[in-house]
């Protein structure tokens, strides 16, 4: 290979990099969105179970 081809041949990976650090950047943010979503949804349903929990105590529990 002459140093033109090798030349030509580092721009290609240079673009190849960018891309690829383009793609991890906003994968990243994907599973930040999800990451954040199911917290809120883990949230939500424990908050569900501790209602129901103080709901089932306040008509009697184990007493009924």
């Amino acid at each position: 290979m002459d140093a033109e081809a090798i030349q030509k041949e580092i721009a290609e990976m240079d673009k190849r990099l960018a891309l690829l650090e383009q793609k991890v950047d906003q994968i990243d943010k994907n599973v930040s969105s999800i990451n954040s979503n199911l917290s809120k949804i883990l949230w939500i349903v424990g908050g569900g179970f501790i209602m129901a929990a103080i709901g089932w105590v306040i008509r009697g529990g184990l007493g009924n």
